[in-house]
């Protein structure tokens, strides 16, 4: 496939305009650590932020849920990096993974000993073996990937370099069928496994895989296209990013800093050991409600104006799913602050800075979704503009009249002083 809005200027090659997904929001040592990663590998920066955010979330797994008080959602989030050939989309992935590699190593080498004990006991228990509390999922059969879901404690994270493979590989194994199982799986929708001899069904009633993916511009309509992945909501569950630049520097010899190394394993080990209570919910406060109220009804309009218009189902869903990501996205930024600070999470509400900083990061996925969309459809990329932090408190105020600046300010973390520079700004 030719991409037709190519901008090759100084050795800068560019598949669309748009900003670098923010990492503001997320705390200062993982910030740290992302800087790092693309400093030593020379890589966009969506390509960690985008792998520490599923690496973390699938340390906390299944164990722990996010609330609006009305939808409750995994925090399950799905990602895809769109990059031409040669512009390192894998090893700073693996090095980000390294943590939940490490743990996915002691968990098989306990498994091993616990097995030889119990084949070695004469009086074992035949129908309770020890299982293999696995974290990281490969190329596998659905029935492979179930049985991983019943023995694993948090759920699994699925890397897959190239990830047109995978949906090959998925087509291979049921001939099609695996895509429903995809979309029940992406739903937090229960799981029957009915098993020809079996006495009874078995049931896995919180599956829980994130997903890391990456793919070559040119071979994304090939993957992606098909009809019905684009008609049965399977490719506006991922999130993609589109680097801006992919610039081919030199090679310089470089290594990670171990202390920031050791920062980021930490945080994954203590997130993956952590004691939750069981089906732990964080729930959102009323400042980031109201937030998440803005941005859920701005998406609400987008749909309105599509359904009175084109009628284009993709779009549809596109922005339903966006709802259903910001949520998760909320919730797994809020973990992440909640265990690098040491705070507590079982009794505390997710605050308005976190849902200001995730609406931010959903204006770039919605944007690189566009783009993929446009480049599905055969069409040059375009997209819309990123929201910034100013643009969504004059759109919150135009839409819902922020009454009280100080306690507004207070929500996001910022001076009243800011918040009325920004509404006169906008009033100009």
């Amino acid at each position: 496939m030719r991409n037709t809005n190519k901008d090759n200027q100084n050795g800068k090659f560019s598949l669309h305009r748009e900003v670098e997904l923010p990492i503001d929001g997320l705390p200062q040592r993982v910030q740290l650590y992302i800087k790092e990663v693309v400093r030593v590998f020379q890589c966009p920066i969506e390509f960690p932020i985008v792998a520490v955010l599923a690496a973390f979330a699938t340390a906390i797994g299944k164990r722990v849920r996010v609330t609006d008080g009305k939808y409750s959602n995994q925090l399950m989030l799905w990602f895809v990096n769109i990059a031409i050939s040669g512009s390192n989309k894998t090893m700073p992935i693996k090095q980000v993974l390294k943590p939940l590699s490490e743990i996915n190593s002691e968990n098989y080498d306990r498994f091993n000993a616990e097995y030889a004990a119990w084949k070695a006991d004469k009086e074992r228990d035949e129908s309770h073996p020890p299982v293999f509390d696995q974290v990281l999922i490969g190329d596998c059969t659905d029935e492979a990937r179930n049985q991983i879901f019943l023995s694993s404690r948090t759920g699994g994270l699925g890397h897959y370099p190239e990830i047109k493979g995978y949906f090959e590989d998925m087509e291979r194994y049921t001939k099609g069928g695996s895509e429903d199982k995809l979309l029940r799986l992406y739903d937090n929708d229960e799981i029957y496994i009915n098993r020809k001899g079996d006495e009874r069904p078995i049931v896995i009633k919180d599956a829980f895989m994130c997903i890391v993916g990456d793919i070559q511009p040119g071979l994304l309509v090939e993957a992606f296209g098909k009809p019905r992945y684009m008609q049965n909501g399977l490719d506006t569950r991922f999130n993609f990013t589109m680097p801006k630049i992919v610039e081919f520097p030199d090679r310089e010899k470089e290594s990670m800093d171990q202390s920031l190394v050791d920062a980021w394993r930490e945080i994954i080990r203590r997130a993956y050991h952590e004691n939750y209570s069981q089906n732990q919910t964080i729930l959102f406060s009323p400042e980031c409600d109201e937030l998440y109220n803005f941005y859920f009804n701005s998406l609400q309009r987008k749909k309105e104006q599509i359904a009175s218009t084109t009628g284009d189902s993709y779009l549809m869903s596109l922005y339903s799913k966006l709802q259903i990501q910001a949520m998760r996205l909320a919730g797994i930024v809020h973990m992440m602050n909640a265990i690098c600070c040491k705070i507590g999470y079982d009794d505390g509400l997710i605050p308005a800075n976190v849902m200001e900083y995730t609406i931010r990061c959903m204006a770039y996925f919605e944007q690189s979704a566009m783009a993929v969309y446009d480049l599905l459809r055969g069409a040059a990329p375009g997209g819309v503009k990123p929201m910034t932090q100013a643009d969504l408190i004059r759109s919150l105020n135009e839409v819902k009249g922020i009454k009280n600046q100080a306690a507004f300010a207070e929500g996001l973390g910022v001076s009243p002083a800011y918040i009325s520079t920004v509404l006169k700004a906008g009033s100009k």
